[in-house]
């Protein structure tokens, strides 16, 4: 029996293929992501913070693009020892990752992820990942972690 019919005899949950170990590893490097509207809204409320407040103490804007700020070669709301502080109020791509609909377009993507993500469930095979993600992803094509 296949992975995906073995998927669908039974209900699937995030934790079959993903359980954050909140390592910090996807919130390192020099590049951050872009914030909507609503992660803005949603980064203010958690923060209690109003817009100016927030944008000259963690955001980076660029024209129309807001970003959060790096320091120290990591996300600003980053900490080594109790991971995002703003986790609540993260960016939906934030909370989406590392589970992009990318890594079901191309095997190359999951084994690239799956190597630098200790929560990615190591035991299952990628066509078994594959169909455990699809059933999870909502209409929009969108999964929060």
């Amino acid at each position: 029996m296949s992975g995906e019919q073995q998927t669908k005899e039974k209900s699937v949950k995030l934790a079959d293929i993903f359980q954050c170990t909140r390592c910090g590893y996807c919130c390192q490097g020099e590049t951050t992501v872009s914030l909507d509207a609503d992660d803005q809204q949603r980064m203010m409320d958690k923060l209690g913070l109003n817009r100016e407040e927030i944008s000259r103490q963690y955001w980076r804007i660029t024209g129309k693009v807001v970003q959060m700020q790096i320091r120290e070669h990591h996300c600003i709301f980053y900490d080594e020892e109790s991971g995002c502080s703003v986790h609540e109020g993260r960016p939906w791509r934030c909370g989406q990752w590392p589970l992009h609909p990318s890594i079901i377009a191309d095997e190359n993507n999951f084994q690239t992820i799956r190597s630098s993500c200790p929560g990615i469930n190591q035991e299952i095979s990628y066509e078994t990942f594959c169909a455990i993600f699809k059933q999870l992803l909502d209409g929009d094509g969108r999964l929060i972690c």
